[in-house]
């Protein structure tokens, strides 16, 4: 089920969505501009925070690529998203967060001057994905609780 979201389309389509869009010039041009809107925006800098930019512009070159041509059957995008950003959402990150880096995505394919057509077939292809933000966010939110009943019991324990 976790590359079902990312297969739901179809390969081929995503194929010729790579071409529409440029390449992968125009996807490097795109990972650039997409990261400077991240780091620039007070909602999201906190996040990349001690990362190491150069590695995480690699990446997202990569799953855009992935995005936007065919989906490797065994890429297993729920562990990239709730396991590998765990720290993440320990940290806030939920689906809005999610809304808003998809509206700098987009405002990156318009900035390149993309089709407005192609900016909405792009878009549709990431969406699917926000799901997992929720998800992410929802586990943290218990995560926490339970570090607070967890503290709470510890100090009963300590007063009796």
């Amino acid at each position: 089920m976790s590359t079902a979201l990312l297969h739901s389309g179809a390969n081929e389509r995503r194929h010729i969505m790579l071409d529409k869009l440029g390449g992968k010039d125009v996807l490097q041009k795109a990972t650039d501009i997409f990261y400077d809107r991240q780091l620039n925006d007070e909602k999201l800098a906190r996040f990349f925070h001690g990362s190491d930019l150069t590695i995480l512009k690699w990446h997202q070159f990569n799953l855009m690529g992935i995005a936007f041509t065919s989906v490797p059957e065994d890429f297993d995008v729920e562990h990239l998203i709730l396991v590998r950003h765990k720290h993440l959402f320990d940290r806030g990150l939920d689906e809005t967060y999610f809304d808003h880096t998809v509206e700098l995505f987009v405002q990156t394919l318009q900035e390149l001057k993309v089709d407005p057509e192609l900016v909405q077939e792009a878009k549709s292809v990431i969406m699917p994905l926000r799901q997992y933000f929720e998800e992410g966010a929802e586990l943290a939110r218990q995560r926490q609780r339970k570090r607070e009943r967890d503290q709470m019991m510890g100090q009963m324990i300590f007063l009796a």
